[in-house]
């Protein structure tokens, strides 16, 4: 993982295994943040009703 893992939270329940990070932090900055994936820019932006959707 890249991310500082202050973003990260761990459930210690077994359905929920998987780190989570919380969309809050995502968009702290604003309500679109770019993601770099195997050397491609993503953006995944919030929504005026408060979805998400991710573009190529």
């Amino acid at each position: 993982m890249n991310a500082p893992f202050s973003l990260f939270t761990r459930s210690h329940e077994q359905n929920h295994a998987l780190p989570m990070l919380h969309s809050s932090n995502l968009f702290s900055l604003g309500r679109e943040i770019r993601i770099m994936h195997a050397g491609e820019e993503y953006r995944l932006r919030l929504t005026r009703n408060n979805r998400l959707i991710l573009t190529k």
